[in-house]
């Protein structure tokens, strides 16, 4: 009997949509507070990263005006 390419693709979507809920139930999700306090610090880490390479940018923009009159 030849298999229906159509049926195949449908059952392997359905078979890993069901493995992905799956795996969604093992996971163990933070508490709101924690989560809270935790994207502070991402968010003011890359703040300060930024401004640090910011800061880095300008003077190599500097320099490099400096030595080659840009």
């Amino acid at each position: 009997m030849v298999s229906n390419p159509a049926l195949e693709f449908i059952k392997k979507i359905k078979q890993y949509l069901y493995e992905v809920k799956s795996e969604l139930n093992k996971i163990i999700w933070p508490e709101r507070d924690k989560a809270t306090k935790t994207t502070y610090v991402v968010v003011i880490f890359i703040i300060l990263v930024t401004a640090f390479l910011g800061l880095i940018d300008m003077l190599f923009a500097k320099v490099f005006s400096y030595f080659f009159h840009i």
